[in-house]
């Protein structure tokens, strides 16, 4: 019956679209052979089939093995081959590095815009993008160089970074499929851990650096078609002509993290000094010594600056003391598998009295 049905509607087309015109007739025979083929492709196999198709590409970002593969993306940054042609310097220790992602489907939880949870994967590929970025030369210090199988030239290494936390304060939500921009840099560090901060900054605030120091070629690539370049915004909620401005920032995220030799601690005032991110002083310091000096000074005034910040993070260690073992109210399942699945239909239908606890 539907065979028959698009047969009839397929002879009905072609009569609408020819003529005894040659040149209607020839658009015709295209139309018609283009409706006879779409016939035969949209079927329910094929329908099913790109449907799953969509549906992976659409949420591509969350399927198994995507997550490794963005932080071997970062990784590869370690290598000296996939490096910036330039070195990073003291005056960048704290500029920002931008990655881009985008919320998909997958992503967004009950309530429609980006689940809580899905940030911190984010963080972990940003960070990733920025200690490898940052910390190249010193790892390759440590490590002995590296090749491209990521092996280290001296057996005895164990380098390794080691994330010891993480916290997310969370502004406002972010939408299905909108892209976002998040910023990472050195917030500061102590005698053990370095403490970084990323900002999710949503693509369609307009909010961009004025220069990127590392990339100077990106100017040129981002510029706007009016040749205006975008105007970084200090986000203190208020500009000076237009009174009060909603801050593009989403959320910020703040890491933690120590660098490791095995079972040894890297200070990171060493890990600074190896990735030639501090200013050399005594006997190593230039004839520039009082370029250097100043330099040095605001280097440590924004270290105990964002250090104050960074005390929020440092001082949750002792949240362990805070477990209580003695009396609990139950116990819940969470509701995974199939029988989970089932018997949470089953109660909110009022189906089945049986919880599954």
């Amino acid at each position: 019956m539907a065979n028959s049905t698009l047969e009839y509607a397929s002879t009905i087309f072609m009569r609408m679209v020819s003529d005894d015109n040659g040149s209607d007739f020839f658009v015709g025979s295209v139309l018609a052979s283009t409706w006879v083929f779409l016939r035969g492709l949209v079927t329910w196999d094929n329908f099913w089939k790109l449907s799953a198709l969509t549906l992976i590409l659409v949420n591509l970002k969350v399927f198994p093995f995507i997550y490794h593969l963005r932080i071997l993306n970062a990784v590869r940054f370690v290598l000296r081959s996939q490096r910036p042609k330039r070195d990073v310097t003291p005056e960048q220790l704290f500029q920002p590095l931008i990655t881009s992602s985008k919320a998909c489907l997958m992503e967004i939880d009950v309530l429609g815009h980006k689940s809580n949870s899905t940030y911190f994967a984010d963080t972990d590929v940003a960070r990733a993008h920025l200690i490898t970025t940052m910390f190249g030369n010193g790892i390759a210090k440590i490590r002995g160089s590296t090749t491209m199988n990521g092996l280290s030239g001296k057996p005895s290494s164990q380098f390794t970074v080691a994330l010891g936390a993480v916290s997310c304060t969370f502004k406002k939500e972010l939408s299905p499929y909108e892209t976002y921009d998040m910023w990472t840099r050195i917030l500061s560090w102590d005698d053990k851990w370095v403490y970084i901060v990323t900002h999710f900054v949503t693509r369609g605030s307009k909010i961009g650096p004025q220069h990127c120091s590392l990339y100077p070629h990106q100017d040129r690539q981002r510029r706007p078609k009016d040749g205006k370049p975008k105007v970084a915004s200090p986000i203190k909620g208020t500009t000076a002509t237009n009174g009060p401005t909603q801050s593009p920032i989403r959320a910020s995220t703040l890491s933690k993290i120590v660098f490791k030799n095995g079972r040894i601690t890297i200070r990171p005032q060493e890990m600074l000094e190896a990735s030639n991110l501090l200013p050399k002083s005594g006997r190593d310091a230039t004839a520039g010594g009082k370029q250097t000096s100043a330099l040095r000074e605001a280097i440590e005034a924004e270290r105990l600056r964002g250090l104050q910040q960074a005390s929020l993070l440092a001082n949750q260690i002792g949240l362990e003391n805070e477990f209580r073992g003695d009396v609990a109210l139950g116990r819940h399942y969470d509701g995974f598998g199939i029988e989970g699945v089932v018997a949470t239909l089953a109660q909110l239908g009022k189906l089945s009295p049986y919880q599954l606890i």
